[in-house]
Parts: structure tokens; sequence; C-alpha cells
């Protein structure tokens, strides 16, 4: 019996110095968190996060290329060269206010869709075509984007219309709405923005 009871005893012991000192339990499945497949992303859209850095986009040289706000690319006309680029760094849609009819323009349609970028284009023919209604139809392209590009023949016509979206869209005031369009390439157009900015 002596013998039976110390060998208990002894196991008794052992088994709790296993649950003092043993190595931490393996995680079930449920705690470890899911890993995204390859090429996957994670969420619905890309954050301003993972838009292209100022460095990257400076050494595109792009015509008045500005980031007025995170995941916004200003500017003017890109070559079919910076296009791809653009799209290699991220760029999910791209808005053209040119017509299709001026000089430089019209292949961005059919290239954006080969590297599978969301193509829209707005046309700003001048001064006529800075309306609230056009304004509004901007937001309405830049809605859900990721990283977008705005870009006209000079960066001018797309500053013009930023400001009357940051005015009848965002509910900026006058000058507020002014000066982000100063940021997005407004220049020449700034008259006839400042005659829009009223309601």
């Amino acid at each position: 019996m002596r013998i039976v009871a110390a060998t208990l005893l002894s196991l008794a012991v052992l088994g709790s110095s296993c649950r003092d000192g043993a190595a931490p339990p393996t995680p079930s499945p449920a705690a470890t968190p899911p890993t995204a497949a390859a090429g996957q992303p994670q969420g619905v859209a890309p954050s301003p996060a993972t838009a292209p850095t100022a460095d990257q986009l400076a050494a595109l040289q792009i015509k008045n290329l500005a980031v007025p706000t995170p995941g916004l690319i200003t500017a003017g006309q890109p070559t079919e060269a910076q296009f791809e680029a653009l799209a290699k760094l991220g760029v999910k849609r791209y808005v053209c206010l040119r017509p299709d009819g001026e000089a430089g323009t019209g292949f961005e349609a059919e290239k954006a869709k080969a590297l599978g970028v969301e193509f829209v284009r707005l046309p700003v023919a001048g001064a006529d075509d800075l309306t609230a209604d056009q304004a509004r139809a901007l937001a309405q392209a830049l809605t859900g984007a990721g990283p977008a590009v705005v870009a006209c023949g000079s960066s001018n016509r797309v500053g013009a219309l930023l400001a009357l979206k940051a005015f009848f869209v965002d509910g900026k005031s006058a000058d507020e709405a002014l000066q982000f369009g100063k940021a997005a390439g407004l220049k020449a157009l700034e008259p006839e923005v400042q005659k829009r900015l009223v309601k």
C-alpha cells in the first residue's frame, strides 16, 4: 500500500509541474487572424495610404501635377507613357476634362481599358462649362474612387471645376473653395470661378 501511495503522489506532483512549466498551448485556428490571398486587396477600395508617393509622382514629370488632397492627383495632359506609369503606381480612376477632339487627347479611354483603369470623360471646353451641375458630375465621377487623377490640358480647368465642387458639393466657403482650386491647378480661369462662387 505504501508503494502504491508513493507512486500516486509522485504522479500527482509530476502532473502539477507539467501544468506550471509547460509551453503555452497551441492557439486554435480561430485565434489566428486570417491572411489575405495573394494579390487580394483588403477592403473594398484602396485608401489614400495606397496612393503613389510624392517622390514617385514627381519622377513622372507630368506637367503641373499636384496632390491637393490625399488620393486625388491633378495634372495637365500626360503622355501615353506617363499614363501607363500612373496605372502602375496604383491609380484606379482617370477623369479627363478635355473634349475628345482636343489635340493630344483621345488615347486615354482605350489605354485605361487595357490597364484596368476606370475612365471618365467630363468635357470642359471653357468657362461656359464651369457650372454647378458639372461640379456635381465631377463629384459623382470621383465617388468611390481609389487613387484618382483629374486632368486637362494644363490643370487650369481641373482647378476651376474642383473649386466649384468644393463650394457646391463639399460646402466650403468661397475663399476656401478658391484656395483649393488654386492648389489643384486653377490659374487663368480664376476670375470666372470667382463669379460662380455664389449661391
